[in-house]
């Protein structure tokens, strides 16, 4: 069971970004003093969204999943990059996605895939390689799943998790050129749910049953932090690090032993807001393969 339940997470991880900052120095405490409130800023970030067309992004994601039981033991890293544009007028997102997943398993080898996705207004079209499979590349169509847009903006699900959660401004840093609040952001575990039910969705996958109350107690570290710009108040650049202890009780297999340690990490660096993209189907996808959506190479 446990084995299982930790493949449906690395799936998961396969579905959900860096540059170098400096933070504030001390002489800059009397600028500290004069930061906006954590309300302004937010008030700022949901003013901005509003006038949001066009953007760019860099995102990764790390997970590291460690599995103890009376019949097995094993360890897994799932690491993502992913680049994209947006289009949000016009409906249309491009990505570029790179995926291995280690699973230090007697037998097992890395796993790789490279993978190029065009969301084109309500149909998704993927050009998947699968170097594990004879380097076999193929295009694959199929109409746009619910929340796909959502999981695949990478920036709206960012700033929907600032506006409902508990938001301290703690000083001033600068990213790629550009002025930042550097904010803290502290979710309630209803909100960490919320997040691991769209994993479930997306991905077709259906997670174990977990009580709200139980993500108090499996929780065991959460951080976010984000970087908005001065001037623009769009999100610059997020980090996030998570810890989940999972015991078979929580995840409603009371009569099991054994446990699931879970360690993720994310980190988003969005740039380019209201330029000019153009996101063009190759021609070549014309002739895809339809296929439904729990089919795609996610």
């Amino acid at each position: 069971m446990w084995r299982n339940t930790a493949i449906v997470f690395l799936a998961a991880a396969i579905l959900v970004p860096l540059s170098a900052c400096q933070l504030a120095t001390p002489e800059e405490a009397a600028e500290k003093q004069a930061l906006p409130s954590a309300e302004e800023i937010v008030d700022g970030v949901a003013q901005a969204l509003k006038d949001l067309k066009t953007y760019r992004f860099d995102a990764d994601r790390t997970m590291k999943i460690a599995v103890e039981s009376e019949a097995e033991a094993f360890q897994a890293t799932t690491v993502m990059e992913v680049s994209g544009t947006l289009d949000i007028e016009a409906g249309r997102i491009r990505t570029t996605t790179t995926i291995e997943v280690n699973m230090v398993a007697p037998g097992e080898d890395v796993m790789r895939m490279e993978m190029n996705m065009y969301l084109m207004e309500d149909a998704v079209y993927i050009l998947a390689h699968l170097p594990q499979m004879g380097n076999i590349s193929m295009w694959l169509k199929s109409e746009m799943p619910e929340g796909t847009w959502e999981q695949m903006s990478q920036v709206e699900p960012q700033i929907e998790l600032l506006q409902a959660a508990v938001v301290s401004v703690i000083g001033t840093d600068t990213v790629r050129g550009v002025d930042c609040y550097l904010i803290e952001v502290a979710p309630d575990p209803e909100q960490l749910w919320e997040l691991f039910m769209e994993w479930s969705q997306v991905t077709s996958q259906e997670l174990p049953e977990v009580e709200e109350d139980s993500m108090k107690e499996i929780v065991e570290g959460f951080s976010v932090k984000q970087w908005i710009a001065k001037t623009t108040f769009y999100l610059i650049k997020s980090e996030i690090e998570m810890t989940l202890e999972m015991t078979p009780e929580a995840m409603g297999f009371p009569d099991e032993e054994g446990s699931l340690t879970m360690e993720i990490a994310m980190s988003l660096l969005a740039y380019d807001y209201n330029q000019p993209v153009s996101i063009e189907l190759p021609p070549e996808a014309e002739d895809a393969i339809e296929v439904d959506a729990d089919e795609l190479p996610w």
